[in-house]
């Protein structure tokens, strides 16, 4: 476990998981998560009036605009998304990059990302640094939106959870 954060709640697969962690000190409850079987899992927590939604989709499944539910504002999307894209700092855009972008595009939730900012995942294998975990979040006009940046390396992980 991570010290002083609570696990808020988890999808285990047989190759990979998802796990909501909440620092201990905040209230907090389990709003939604994806059903059983779906491609692109995701969970829900409630935190303090903000919804964050912690998404992972695997690299071998396809995104469809419906893999993702849209919460109302204030709502963060924060996850391992594995999307190729201009946009987040890749040299090239694959097929679900592009529909990431278009879903972002036509329900609002605004990319948080710098193309100064650390790499979210570093590849021992290839040595290099890539940003499949991103953050999105919804935003009315006028509103501010929250900075994001980039954690140090997750324990046992290669990622770096942005936050």
């Amino acid at each position: 476990m991570i010290p002083n954060f609570s696990l808020a709640g988890s999808i285990l697969g047989r190759n990979h998981g998802l796990a909501t962690f909440v620092h201990e000190r905040s209230e907090w409850s389990l709003a939604d998560q994806s059903p059983e079987q779906s491609e692109t899992e995701w969970l829900c927590v409630e935190v303090a009036g903000y919804k964050i939604i912690n998404v992972y989709k695997p690299s071998s499944s396809r995104f469809t605009p419906t893999a993702i539910p849209t919460f109302p504002h204030p709502s963060l999307y924060v996850g391992d998304f594995n999307y190729q894209h201009f946009n987040w700092g890749y040299n090239k855009t694959c097929p679900d990059g592009e529909s990431l972008d278009s879903w972002a595009t036509s329900n609002s939730p605004a990319l948080l990302y710098h193309p100064k900012e650390s790499a979210s995942f570093f590849s021992h294998r290839w040595n290099v640094g890539t940003n499949p975990d991103l953050a999105f979040a919804s935003f009315v006009q006028d509103s501010r939106l929250p900075d994001r940046r980039v954690l140090g390396k997750f324990p046992r992980s290669q990622h770096r959870p942005p936050s």
